[in-house]
């Protein structure tokens, strides 16, 4: 289980004392942040498996840091939970109850099915944007009819997008992409660089992929659109 790296998000100390102390003994190793802010900085100079968010720190934190906090939900398998410092006792969110109501149990689900299979992945550095983008994308290029696919960003940036799909896309993969909200129709080549399967986990099943090249127009729309 050494391999498996958990990035915890909380403010209260004792709780992050109890989180370590619980992650420690199921032999995972971990990080402590106290902010989703310091979060977003940590998340990109190291990767990890999975997020541990305190749901005391999530519910309290300022509009912006919601913003940042379910953006990385998206990306990241997660598990949300709760100290009760009058019993000393950690405690599931409602949500998690609703899969196991028994937090010893959720914990190491969460730790060997959900964590040790997510590849550890670190945040972007660009400006990332949630929005959904119509594309066509296809395996050569040419966009044949057998082979093209309807789909939509969950996110982009100027390096690469978050593209939705039910399909398994191969890390290394080439994929070519077309926007139709660009004014440019030029196809434009991508490489994927993780893939999240349908049913592997609660999060959006998909790929990121980063662009291998766009012409001056498509990188004026990028700009436009995300407002740089």
């Amino acid at each position: 289980m050494t391999d498996v790296k958990i990035l915890v998000v909380v403010n209260d100390v004792d709780a992050g004392n109890a989180y370590q102390q619980v992650l420690s003994d199921s032999g995972v190793a971990c990080d402590l942040v106290r902010s989703f802010g310091e979060m977003s900085v940590v998340a990109v100079e190291n990767a990890y498996n999975g997020i541990l968010v305190d749901i005391l720190t999530l519910v309290r934190c300022s509009k912006e840091e919601k913003v940042i906090a379910y953006d990385c939900i998206n990306f990241f398998p997660v598990l949300r939970v709760k100290w009760e410092a009058r019993y000393k006792k950690i405690k599931l969110s409602p949500l998690e109850q609703a899969f196991s109501p028994d937090t010893e149990s959720a914990l190491r689900f969460f730790i060997e099915t959900r964590c040790k299979s997510f590849p550890a992945r670190s945040l972007r550095r660009d400006k990332r944007k949630q929005i959904n983008l119509n594309l066509l994308y296809c395996s050569d290029g040419a966009f044949s009819e057998q082979d093209t696919h309807r789909s939509f960003t969950v996110s982009l940036s100027k390096g690469g997008i978050f593209l939705h799909t039910m399909r398994h896309l191969k890390k290394g993969e080439r994929v070519w992409l077309r926007f139709m909200e660009f004014a440019d129709q030029s196809p434009i080549a991508a490489t994927v660089c993780w893939s999240q399967e349908w049913g592997i986990t609660r999060c959006i099943p998909g790929a990121g992929l980063r662009f291998d090249a766009l012409t001056s127009d498509q990188e004026k729309d990028i700009q436009r659109i995300l407002n740089l």
